[in-house]
């Protein structure tokens, strides 16, 4: 079997796995949507959260088998971290090809990641394997702690009285972080649920450090491992 499979709660990284899959032939499929966990060929697209791995690409890569693995990266041209050489570390797994693309950050108004073209070196990669070591990049040491709730200072996710309990939210939530517009403890404030409302009545604040740490100098440096 091979697959391009993503994570993605805000498009980002099922536009850039949609295109790998149009170019390389093969099949498209939402991380949460599979049965089967033995591939041939696999490439997993994912975002960077807390320049980590996210919870669910944790928990895929313990259950799959891969004869290749290719993983790309996306990050809101913040910091990525060391996402891909402890994946590479932890998992063990034969990696062929990596990336981190940098994209549209989740509470910016940016344009979204366009340059397409550039990502045709991985696929050539994927369809031609030979393994790859990650080489360990730059993180922040205290990126790892209280990642959740660092999330919930900086957001505060908030319904209004448009709401009228469609639950439209909490069926499009695959992290089970709302329910009839109320958030609770799992969210990781992807903002899905408020671009997805029917009503429009989620909203959502960025509190002061939030909007301190996002004056930051953007990054736009894309780094591809072949």
């Amino acid at each position: 079997m091979n697959a391009i499979v993503y994570y993605s709660n805000t498009e980002q990284s099922k536009r850039i796995a949609q295109y790998l899959a149009d170019k390389s032939g093969y099949s498209l499929c939402d991380i949460y949507d599979l049965n089967e966990f033995s591939f041939d060929n696999l490439a997993l697209v994912f975002p960077v959260y807390s320049q980590s791995l996210p919870y669910a690409v944790k928990t895929f890569l313990s259950k799959i088998r891969a004869q290749n693995l290719t993983l790309v990266a996306t990050y809101g041209r913040m910091c990525y971290g060391n996402a891909l050489h402890e994946a590479q570390k932890k998992y063990k797994h034969n990696i062929v090809a990596a990336a981190y693309i940098p994209t549209k950050h989740s509470y910016l108004q940016e344009s979204e990641f366009d340059d397409f073209k550039s990502l045709d070196r991985i696929v050539e990669k994927m369809l031609a394997p030979s393994p790859i070591a990650i080489p360990r990049s730059y993180k922040n040491i205290f990126s790892n702690l209280f990642k959740d709730q660092r999330s919930r200072m900086g957001v505060k996710i908030y319904k209004t009285q448009d709401c009228d309990r469609c639950n439209t939210c909490s069926q499009l939530c695959k992290n089970n972080a709302i329910i009839n517009g109320e958030i609770n403890k799992n969210c990781i404030r992807c903002l899905k649920c408020v671009n997805a409302c029917p009503k429009g009545a989620l909203k959502y604040k960025l509190r002061y450090p939030m909007r301190i740490y996002l004056k930051k100098k953007k990054k736009d440096k894309m780094v591809i491992y072949i």
